[in-house]
């Protein structure tokens, strides 16, 4: 009876949550009482948080209590915004120094497209490269026409800057050892655990990625701002400075206010006065909507691994990309007639070597229809990313995405030493003579860690292989970009593993192309899985909490290992994953 009372009452409860919540949603989203857009109008652009790949559905943050677009979702607004004649013009607001590059050059690509219809693009910051160590909010500012710095700002863009901690010498004191190993000597995921810094050739791989991003954005800043290459480099290594130093050497346009940049909005548009924000915009009906054949979009966002769609908890960020929910969705784009092509947009460091290898097996079959699959990378598609990626008829990168890392890993912490100075005994029944090889408790024998570098061995062998099938390279090349290295888009592309370079709509163009859809005909983006399906599984974690049964849960324990695989820490091989690099994405 007691437990009837308790499973009642959170029922209640979450149905009262879900009417409270519904109610609040649909208060903000003010359906009644929306009225027109202008004829004329300026365009608000928060960019002070630069859009992440995947809108959250976290239920506090982004789905009950909130709202959120993706990257994709405020690029798409302003493709329409550019074709709007009502907007005249834009406002950004910048400040997200850590943005990831990929994601601020897609934005940059839609301002210069937004500008190229003759509208102007005015933007304004409080400072500039504020944490001294990522350049993403300059980078973004100088595809505006004219930059405004607050007085007191300044201008701290520095460089890039990446710091690894490495855990090795803290574990041995404590008594736990880390077991596994990895393919080949650049795939450095491992090394925080397994290292006491950076190997010789981790230092090497790394230390050219940052000079290609590094590169990319000094040749960009320099055509944007008119400046030579060597004097952006020169003011960036003198950085930081005051905001008027920065104007003097043409690294901005003007000194002021927010107000006072607002002033120079509405000088150029006489009697214009209206500022519409972006959330404004988008829930405006009158906006242009391209309409006609369709080209399905599924993505790819976070660390993969196996498991169904929505398999997470209650406040999960949709922080995993799980292969039977992409599987699923690329088969039902493949199997839906009026689906003339599929834009796979990947943004991972990778995960799983099976469950990665299911999502590239499910673009070969998307394409055995007859149906392109384009691939579009966003700020990392690397190692499990990558593989993902491999069968697409075209694979299209940004120039600063993070991407290849082709190799495997596997690591496991092992705590015997740990308990036995805190007098704790762990002892063993099992049945089979590798039952518990991959023990927290005991470590391997000699021979349970020759199974494990033959299993690395094995993955290895297969990714290569798949990787060389895909992009026809001799065993040469392919050597040469593999063992781990990570590189930058330009440089994957230099070494074959990507096609063009560019951002979403490019990779839209190409899929046009390839699916016999004229170019100047517009297109229907429509995403798989659909929105509706997101709520369901919001419903879903709302029912968990009273204890309905709405499907499977995830339980305790593999939350735990799934937060230590985000980490690369796993109990088997095939993690073919980036490590962790602050600040080069988030």
């Amino acid at each position: 009876m007691w437990r009837y009372i308790v499973g009642l009452l959170a029922t209640v409860g979450v149905l009262t949550l879900i009417a409270v919540g519904g109610g609040i949603a649909l208060i903000a989203s003010n359906p009644f009482s929306a009225k027109p857009l202008p004829r004329s109008m300026v365009l608000s652009l928060d960019l002070r948080n630069v859009p992440a790949e995947a809108a959250s559905s976290d239920l506090l943050r982004g789905s009950l209590f909130g709202s959120s677009r993706d990257i994709v979702e405020v690029v798409q607004l302003l493709w329409q915004a550019a074709d709007d004649p009502r907007v005249i013009g834009m406002f950004v607001e910048i400040g997200d120094d850590q943005a990831g590059l990929a994601r601020v050059q897609e934005l940059r690509q839609a301002i210069a497209n937004f500008r190229g219809k003759g509208k102007f693009a005015v933007g304004f910051a409080e400072s500039l490269g504020g944490s001294g160590s990522h350049l993403g909010d300059y980078y973004l500012a100088t595809a505006l026409e004219q930059i405004w710095l607050q007085p007191s700002g300044g201008f701290a863009v520095t460089g890039i800057a990446v710091e690894t901690p490495f855990l090795k010498g803290g574990l041995d004191k404590l008594g736990v050892q880390v077991e596994g190993g990895k393919r080949y000597e650049y795939k450095s995921a491992p090394d925080s655990f397994l290292e006491t810094g950076y190997t010789r050739p981790a230092r090497e791989n790394l230390q050219q990625l940052l000079d290609s991003l590094f590169g990319e954005f000094i040749t960009d800043v320099a055509r944007d701002r008119r400046l030579e290459p060597a004097q952006v480099r020169r003011l960036v290594d003198s950085a930081p400075f005051d905001s008027e130093k920065a104007r003097e050497e043409g690294l901005v346009d003007r000194i002021g206010y927010r107000g006072d940049a607002l002033e120079e909005v509405w000088q150029r548009t006489g009697t214009v006065r209206d500022l519409i924000s972006l959330s404004d915009y988008a829930s405006d009906d009158a906006r242009p909507k391209p309409h006609g054949d369709v080209v399905a979009l599924v993505r790819v966002n976070g660390p993969i691994v196996s498991g169904p769609a929505g398999d997470g908890g209650l406040l999960d960020d949709d922080v995993m990309a799980t292969a039977e929910g992409v599987v699923d969705a690329l088969d039902e784009a493949a199997r839906t007639k009026d689906v003339r092509a599929i834009v796979l947009r990947i943004d991972s460091p990778g995960g799983t070597y099976p469950a990665a290898d299911a999502i590239a097996d499910a673009v070969g079959r998307a394409r055995a229809t007859g149906k392109p699959v384009i691939v579009s990378m966003g700020d990392v598609a690397a190692s499990g990313g990558y593989l993902a990626a491999i069968r697409a008829d075209t694979i299209v990168a940004q120039p600063t995405t993070i991407t290849a890392s082709i190799g495997v890993f596997t690591i496991w912490p092992v705590a015997s030493e740990l308990l036995s100075s805190l007098g704790i005994k762990v002892d063993r029944i099992s049945v089979g003579a590798n039952a518990g090889m991959y023990s927290t408790f005991q470590p391997p024998t000699a021979a349970q860690r020759a199974i494990v570098a033959r299993e690395l061995d094995v993955i290895y062998r297969e990714f290569t292989r798949q990787v060389g099938e895909a992009r026809k390279l001799d065993s040469g090349r392919l050597d040469a970009a593999a063992r781990g290295r990570v590189l930058s888009g330009v440089d994957a592309k230099r070494a074959g593993l990507v096609d063009e370079l560019g951002g979403l709509q490019l990779a839209l163009s190409i899929a046009k192309a390839k699916a016999g859809i004229d170019e100047s005909r517009p297109v229907e983006i429509r995403r798989y899985p659909d929105e509706h399906d997101r709520w369901q599984r919001i419903f879903e974690r709302l029912f968990g909490l009273a204890g309905v049964d709405a499907g499977p849960t995830v339980r305790a324990p593999r939350e735990v290992r799934e937060a230590l695989a985000r980490m690369g820490i796993v109990a088997r091989p095939g993690n073919v994953r980036l490590p962790p690099l602050p600040p080069l994405w988030r």
